[in-house]
């Protein structure tokens, strides 16, 4: 009752409260009238407040109606107070709109105001403008017409040719003005009576250098190169069509002379002779060093004077060369020829270095650094001169840092023009040159060749490890020689490509003398293919042939390196036109092919060697072998072939010759030593065992090569030809283990040993060969095998019948041993093997003690001692001991018997 009457007064508090409550009952989703009286009200006793809680249910409908009430009628008042609102925008805005219009007509009203003001300021700029421009061009047609007047004034006076220069740089710029106003007549005139001006100062400043430098051998005086270089102000200010008049002059007036000192006839005209028209021009230069520095910077006199020099010199080479008197004293001696093109070269670099674009410091001193090692007695006395070049060339490279890009690009013009400017005319003569270097190099290598067989192809030094033939060197260090002096001296362009050329030639011809010196088979091939029948492919190699193709091996491949060294440096003292002709690739090909040829021929000649040794092993009788024990005698042939050369082919091979030499070793030796025990045919059990011992050993001996030869390293330089022996041999090794595997076993063992790719028929037919099987049983086995193959199930497998059964071999063996048994046994009055013996009564008792004696020599005393009845005892061990063996002799043979019974 008192939980009723708290719940009414929780939901009249909610009721009168109605601000505050956060949640009301009669608002949620899942309201049910039923179940909230029902809660309130549970049964009759409760009912005594029903008035009370209808009583404030009525309140709360009272309150409820009275907001809905204010509410529509505050929605009413609403409508009105938002349409008044609306009418008070609209009557805003179009107060806003009359208030912009108003602005915009007076912006116009602005605008209009200030276009007039603007309109007659422009005016006035125009006029000003105008003003101005009239006023400078009437200033400045006064300063023409005044400079006009004044250098036709001063034209005429020679000693104002300094004057003239700068009222003509003045006049024209102010003609350059005047350009505009060409057609006015004042304009025109004044421009002709500049012509005239010109043209009257052109004769006369042409006139003055005739006559002072017209005239040869005739020392100017310091006026006069003061007048002379005024002079060529003027020139400079009449233009460049002027300045190249006076040019042409001066050249055809210099080079007058030299056609008339040197001309086509006489001495003069001989090749011979050309080294003196370059120290003349040179001394030229020198002597009229004085003139030439009264001309600009910028006409570069003396550098217009050496390539007009260089462009007769060339005409005046051509026309030798072609005279077929010359030709023929060329043909019977090219030193005037060779003379004359070292001095052309030399002028050439000298006119490059002079007048800029000279070669540069690092070049100057690789080339030094690059010719050190092979110093002449000329070029060691020119070190010195050398050195001081240097020296300037130092200077010449700190003064080109200081150049603008404009100075550099005219020093690379410089030094492109004169390089070839009269040397390309003997191109074709060179060919002679070239025939004779080819001459020199030719009989050089001969000559080494010849010295190589003097020598039985042995390096002069005696220095340990891999040694190269002296004819290399010599070969290498003569063209080395022969390139130096063609690219620095002779030529850089096609003569240089004919000589590499010849360079080609004559190293395909030493590759070829050594492939031809390397011993080879019956048939005349280096390299052989399986397979190896007979002897044909036979390469004996002794000893010291041996260390000859290690030596060729090793220069074969020092000169395939030298030969890329020799590509690269034809390649940087070429032309770059010809650069992309230079190819030594075949070259390099040829003595690679020599280097693996060696490698072949070192290869069969060492398995020529093991030959012997596996020959030996297909004649021994292995069904026959009653005792397996130590290594056969074709192992201790093989063990000595390879651990001999070893030693000897480690120190003469470099490492990756040596690996090489081992791969292609052990891959042809290992399938012949396999394909020779395929060979064998019935082996007994006991032959098997012996095989198994000897493949082991031959294994061990392989490994054992590396080992023996390169002591330090045991084989980790090689880990491929470890690896391949090691699967190979084994795999030869477990071959052999399924031999010793009984006729009904043998399937399943060589199922279980035999690498995946040998378990095939043809493997299985040629073990069971091997084998000392009877026919039924190879046909038993090939069956059960097929059967094993194809995933047949045991049940339904072939049988194979024991070895026991068919076989008769196990019979003679144990009678065989029997027979020796008896034979072994002392009996009295006999020695071993029916020997007779001596006395019963002296010669075993001695015997006895003898053994003794010399199995333990501290028990030689006791012996000597010894009763008689401790000798008798040791005869009785003895005599039991053989009738024991004797015994198992015959139980064997009562097994044998009941198997044959059964």
């Amino acid at each position: 009752m008192d939980s009723v009457h708290a719940l009414q007064e929780q939901v009249e508090i909610k009721f009168q409260l109605p601000s505050e409550r956060k949640t009301d009952v009669f608002d949620k989703e899942d309201f049910d009238a039923i179940k909230f009286i029902n809660q309130i009200y549970p049964d009759e006793s409760s009912l005594g407040d029903l008035d009370r809680f209808i009583g404030v249910l009525k309140k709360q409908i009272r309150t409820v109606d009275k907001e809905i009430f204010s509410a529509v009628r505050a929605q009413g008042g609403a409508h009105t107070r938002a349409r008044d609102d609306v009418a008070s925008a609209h009557a805003q805005i179009s107060e806003l709109f009359m208030k912009i219009r108003d602005i915009q007509r007076k912006a116009e009203e602005s605008e209009m105001m200030v276009q007039e003001i603007c309109r007659d300021i422009k005016k006035l700029d125009y006029a000003k403008k105008h003003l101005t421009n009239a006023i400078t061009a009437l200033r400045r047609l006064a300063m023409l017409t005044a400079a006009v007047t004044d250098l036709e004034q001063v034209a005429g006076r020679r000693d104002q040719y300094k004057k003239c220069a700068n009222l003509l740089e003045a006049i024209t710029q102010l003609m350059d003005y005047f350009q505009q106003y060409e057609s006015i007549p004042k304009v025109k005139t004044l421009s002709k009576r500049l012509n005239q001006v010109q043209a009257k100062l052109q004769e006369s400043v042409i006139d003055d250098f005739k006559i002072l430098m017209g005239q040869a051998d005739v020392k100017l005086t310091p006026d006069n190169l003061d007048r002379l270089a005024a002079a060529c102000l003027v020139v400079d200010a009449l233009g460049p069509r002027v300045r190249d008049q006076l040019m042409d002059w001066l050249c055809d007036r210099e080079m007058s002379i030299y056609t008339n000192i040197f001309s086509m006839s006489g001495e003069a005209g001989k090749l011979d002779r050309f080294e003196r028209r370059y120290m003349w021009f040179k001394g030229r230069l020198e002597e009229k060093k004085e003139q030439w520095a009264i001309f600009p910077m910028a006409w570069r006199v003396p550098q217009m004077l050496c390539l007009t020099f260089c462009k007769i010199t060339k005409a005046h080479v051509k026309r030798i060369l072609n005279d077929e008197e010359a030709q023929a004293e060329l043909r019977g001696d090219i030193g005037p020829l060779i003379k004359t093109v070292v001095a052309t070269n030399k002028f050439e670099k000298e006119m490059a270095a002079l007048f800029g674009g000279g070669a540069s410091m690092a070049e100057e001193e690789e080339d030094e650094q690059a010719d050190t090692d092979s110093l002449t007695a000329r070029e060691a006395r020119m070190r010195l001169e050398k050195f001081r070049k240097r020296e300037r060339l130092e200077a010449q490279r700190k003064a080109m840092e200081k150049m603008t890009d404009r100075e550099r690009q005219a020093q690379q013009e410089a030094k492109t023009t004169f390089e070839g400017s009269i040397s390309e005319a003997f191109e074709e003569a060179l060919r002679l040159y070239v025939a004779e270097e080819e001459r020199d190099l030719t009989a050089h290598l001969e000559t080494c060749l010849r010295e190589e067989y003097e020598a039985r192809w042995s390096p002069q030094d005696e220095e340990p490890g891999p040694r190269v033939l002296s004819s290399a060197n010599k070969l290498f260090l003569k063209i080395r020689g022969s390139l130096s002096r063609c690219s620095r001296m002779i030529s850089k362009g096609p003569t240089l490509l004919a000589l590499t050329e010849i360079f080609q030639t004559l190293l395909t011809t030493y590759a070829a003398a050594l492939l031809h010196r390397l011993p080879k088979t019956a048939t005349g091939q280096t390299a052989v293919q399986p397979p190896y029948n007979g002897q044909d492919w036979y390469i004996r190699v002794p000893e010291d042939e041996e260390k000859v193709l290690c030596h060729i091996l090793h220069t074969a491949e020092f000169c395939r390196e030298t030969v890329e060294g020799l590509s690269a440096a034809i390649v940087k003292s070429i032309n770059p036109a010809l650069a992309e002709k230079v190819d030594m690739s075949d070259q390099e090909s040829a003595f690679l092919n020599v280097a693996s040829q060696c490698m072949n021929v070192l290869v069969v000649g060492l398995n020529t060697k093991l030959d012997a040794g596996l020959q030996e092993m297909t004649r021994v009788r292995w069904d026959s072998i009653e005792q397996p024990g130590d290594d056969s005698t074709f192992v201790n042939n093989i063990r000595k072939v390879l651990l001999d050369s070893a030693p000897r082919l480690g120190a003469e091979l470099s490492e990756t010759s040596f690996s090489f030499l081992c791969d292609k070793m052990a891959r042809m030796f290992v399938p012949r030593f396999q394909e020779h025990v395929y060979r064998l045919k019935k082996i007994s059990d006991k032959g098997t065992l012996q095989l198994s011992i000897d493949c082991d050993a031959v294994k061990r001996v392989l490994l054992d090569f590396v080992k023996v030869a390169r002591p330090t390293n045991s084989g980790e330089e090689v880990p491929n030809y470890v690896h391949y022996v090691e699967r190979e041999m084994g795999a030869v090794i477990n071959m052999v283990k399924v031999l010793q595997s009984k006729p009904e076993n043998l399937v399943d063992t060589f199922m279980l040993l035999m690498p995946a790719q040998s378990q095939n028929m043809h493997e299985f037919v040629r073990v069971c060969e091997m084998k000392n099987l009877t026919k039924k049983q190879q046909s038993d086995l090939m069956a059960l095998y097929q059967h094993k193959v194809s995933g047949g199930d045991a049940a339904s497998a072939p049988i194979v019948a024991p070895a026991a059964a068919t076989n008769l071999g196990a019979f003679k063996l144990n009678m065989n041993n029997l027979t020796q048994l008896a034979a072994t046994i002392n009996f009295p009055g006999r020695g071993p093997k029916g020997v007779p013996g001596p006395a019963v009564n002296e010669s075993p008792s001695r015997a006895l003690l003898a053994k003794v004696t010399a199995a333990d020599p501290r028990a030689a005393g006791h012996a000597r001692n010894a009763s008689g009845s401790s000798i008798t005892d040791a005869m009785k061990e003895k005599t039991k001991e053989g009738f024991a063996k004797i015994g198992n002799v015959v139980k064997g043979l009562q097994s044998w018997h009941a198997d044959v019974t059964n």
